[in-house]
């Protein structure tokens, strides 16, 4: 049973927490029709098993509020406990075992907003339990008291939920209740209108005679003028784009002239120049400018300045000595064979303490150019090392000069071995003061 009254309480939770939109639905004089269908809870001591039930109504509303249907109901049960025995009236036992009960009722219904689309309702009513086989020598006694709503899908068609509690009795012996929780859809049919409010006559006030307004003036023109790009080089040129609103015709200055109000044009200034546009129409006249910057080109860059290559003056040779300091093939390394030809250098040098000496390097025509001159530099280097070394005038080395002159001055055939051997060479001058 306790479940039976949990089931009970949750119908009722939902039958009464629905939405409640306004709309009137439930008519006096209409008639409803109701199939249904459910689930029904025997108490325990009734000894049925808790089973489907089944029905119809067919009702008749006096008022939107009150009503009265008369309703069949068909549930097929069994013993539930087939070792109970030493039943009471209304009670089942073994061997008994399919049983089938009929309730047949007449309720009294009231509606609590038949205005709306979802009506609420509390119900009551008697009527008899007729079960087969027998529970009694006689039909037993029925009173019903419920709860539940309609729910309107159109003016004649709803969703019915219904929670009852019938109390089948012997009057003066037991009592049994048995909960059903039904669903069901309803029909209706006829019924009176429920009559439009009445509705105050509307007086409408006559307007008062409204001046004309006076007609506005003309708005004044609009006008944009710009230039792209606005800045270009000298020699190239530029877009002009303008637009205008209210205007009836434009003109562009610097020899430009009347143009339509809208457009575009190219432009090639020679300089810097200021574009104003004039637009003119019925509200009057607008000005508005555009500004093409010209770039000058850069001016040429001035010419390189002169190189001015300061040539050392030519100092006069005035004694020479030619050296047979003959090195051998790609060297610059004094040979000891020409020892003696270095000291006759030595000498020379000595007789002019007080003069610049310089030592000329020379190289045959082997090998390339450059590889020549470095080496006729190295040889000339080889002659001062010795000489600052063996005449014992270091004090003087900063006035003796070296030069490589490559093979640029042969004196001989550079084609013969001979040739080329006297090619390489050293030469000292002496310069004067």
């Amino acid at each position: 049973m306790k479940a039976m009254y949990r089931a009970a309480l949750m119908v009722a939770a939902f039958v009464f927490l629905l939405p409640l939109p306004a709309r009137s639905e439930i008519r006096g004089g209409s008639i409803e029709v109701s199939p249904f269908g459910g689930y029904n809870w025997f108490q325990d001591k009734q000894n049925l098993k808790d089973r489907p039930v089944y029905g119809g109504r067919i009702g008749y509303n006096f008022t939107p509020h009150w009503g009265i249907e008369g309703t069949v109901e068909f549930i097929n049960s069994s013993v539930d406990d087939k070792s109970r025995t030493g039943p009471k009236e209304g009670q089942f036992f073994s061997p008994t075992n399919d049983v089938d009960l009929y309730f047949y009722h007449v309720d009294a219904v009231f509606h609590f907003m038949p205005e709306g689309k979802f009506n609420p309702f509390i119900v009551a009513g008697f009527g008899g339990a007729h079960y087969k086989p027998r529970a009694s020598d006689h039909d037993m006694a029925a009173f019903n008291v419920g709860v539940g709503a309609k729910y309107w899908l159109t003016d004649h068609i709803a969703l019915r939920a219904d929670l009852r509690d019938y109390m089948v009795t012997e009057i003066i012996q037991e009592t049994y209740h048995n909960v059903a929780a039904t669903v069901g859809v309803t029909l209706a049919f006829g019924g009176r209108e429920r009559p439009a409010p009445a509705q105050a006559e509307r007086v409408e006030a006559k307007p008062e005679p409204v001046a004309a307004a006076p007609i506005p003036p003309p708005a004044a023109p609009t006008v944009r003028i710009s230039a792209y790009p606005a800045t270009i080089d000298q020699g190239k040129c530029a877009k002009l784009d303008w637009s205008t609103t209210g205007a009836s015709s434009a003109s562009i200055d610097q020899g430009i002239g009347s143009q339509n109000p809208n457009g575009s044009r190219e432009v090639c200034p020679g300089g810097t120049t200021q574009y104003t546009i004039t637009a003119m129409g019925d509200g009057g006249t607008r000005t508005n400018s555009a500004t093409v910057t010209v770039v000058p080109p850069s001016p040429p860059p001035p010419p390189p300045a002169p190189v001015i290559i300061e040539r050392p003056a030519v100092r006069k040779v005035i004694d020479r000595l030619v050296l047979h300091v003959n090195f051998d093939f790609d060297k610059s390394t004094v040979r000891p064979a020409d020892v003696a030809e270095l000291q006759k250098a030595i000498a020379f040098i000595k007789k002019y303490p007080a003069n610049d000496v310089s030592i000329e390097g020379h190289t045959d025509s082997k090998g390339t150019d450059k590889y020549n001159q470095a080496l006729s530099e190295r040889r000339a280097a080889a002659v001062k090392a010795y000489l600052l070394k063996h005449a014992e005038i270091d004090s003087r080395k900063d006035t003796i000069t070296t030069t490589g002159l490559g093979e640029s001055k042969p004196i001989a055939d550079n084609k013969t071995e001979k040739g080329r051997f006297e090619n390489r060479r050293v030469e000292i001058l002496v310069l004067e003061k």
